[in-house]
C-alpha cells in the first residue's frame, strides 16, 4: 500500500498576533470610543429633559412674569428686569426630581 502524505499542518495565530498589528490597536481604540458614545446617548434618552415655564413675581411691583426653565438651568441666577416696572431682580433656580424651584429676590 503507497504511503499517503499526511495534510500540511495550519500555523496557528499566536496570541497577540493581531494586536500588534498598527490597525488593529487604532480599531480597538476606535470600538472602545464607539462603545462609550453610544453608553453616553442612551443615558441621555432615558433621561427625562425639564423643559417648563414658572410664573415668577417681582419683588418690586408683585407683576406676575414668566421664565422658561431648562435641565441646564440648575443652580443658576439670571438677572432679569420685570416688563412690568423695569426694576431688576434674580431668579435663583434649583431643579429636584425634575421640578423646577425659582427664589426671586431684589437686585
Amino acid at each position: 500500500m503507497p504511503k499517503t502524505k499526511a495534510p500540511p499542518k495550519v500555523k496557528k495565530a499566536k496570541k497577540g498576533a493581531a494586536e500588534t498589528h498598527p490597525d488593529a490597536s487604532e480599531h480597538k481604540t476606535a470600538e472602545k470610543i464607539m462603545e462609550t458614545v453610544l453608553k453616553e446617548q442612551s443615558v441621555e434618552a432615558s433621561t427625562e429633559r425639564l423643559d417648563q415655564w414658572v410664573t415668577l413675581e417681582c419683588p418690586h411691583c408683585a407683576e406676575a412674569t414668566e421664565l422658561h426653565v431648562i435641565a441646564d438651568m440648575d443652580g443658576q441666577s439670571i438677572d432679569q428686569d420685570c416688563t412690568v416696572c423695569c426694576r431688576s431682580f434674580v431668579a435663583h433656580i434649583e431643579i429636584d426630581e425634575g421640578e423646577a424651584h425659582v427664589g426671586v429676590e431684589a437686585a
